[in-house]
């Protein structure tokens, strides 16, 4: 699948509410909604980087907009609002406490790689949409080893999810989803220096980007 805006019509259907993801792709599936929930915290993310915070009504638009609806559904997730309101307030939270506990919202193990992958795309996808919302005018004096992170994260958006399910397919998975979260940190620790100042050293990056074949 190569079109998040498609993503959401297959790729969870029926999945047991034992993670985070699990919890949001579910509330995405039964409002049918057009975009992908991994998208959705990767759009987070990039606007937390950036140092964007949303007050709780300018996220809940946020979530209805890419959704695709006007509304939640109350009547059947009747704790769907505070639900939402208080994972945005815990991830912000998180992040800005100790930010090498920063983990994407994704798929776990139980889920096909080609699944798993996609997902990782539209992460990805939509994080580098919301660090040009939150900081823009920053991105361009960002230091060389940063900017090639961004680069690097703008070709992972064009990896195809069509792979075979190999250890080395798995391995290489694995390598991608740990450079794109050590990229992610080593983002906010240069864009947000009062939090990253008290949160724990981010990482440092390898020089070479790992690549799925």
């Amino acid at each position: 699948m190569n079109d998040s805006d498609s993503a959401s019509d297959d790729f969870l259907d029926e999945a047991p509410l034992d993670s985070q993801f699990d919890w949001l792709a579910n509330i995405y599936n039964a409002h049918g909604a057009i975009n992908h929930p991994s998208e959705l915290h990767g759009l987070m993310l990039g606007e937390i980087v950036g140092n964007l915070r949303r007050t709780a009504t300018d996220w809940l638009k946020q979530v209805y907009e890419h959704m695709g609806v006007e509304k939640l559904d109350e009547e059947r997730y009747a704790r769907a609002t505070e639900d939402l309101i208080s994972f945005y307030q815990q991830t912000a939270e998180s992040i800005d406490k100790d930010s090498s506990a920063f983990t994407m919202l994704l798929p776990d193990d139980d889920y096909s790689l080609s699944e798993r992958l996609d997902s990782l795309v539209v992460w990805v996808r939509g994080f580098l949409e919301g660090i040009a919302i939150s900081a823009s005018e920053r991105l361009s004096n960002l230091d060389k080893d940063l900017q090639e992170i961004l680069k690097d994260f703008v070709e992972i958006c064009q990896l195809d999810n069509r792979v075979e399910q190999t250890e080395e397919s798995e391995k290489e998975y694995v390598e991608i989803q740990e450079y794109v979260r050590i990229g992610v940190l080593n983002l906010y620790a240069e864009l947000n220096p009062a939090f990253s100042a008290d949160s724990t050293q981010a990482d440092t990056l390898s020089p070479h980007t790992p690549t799925l074949h």
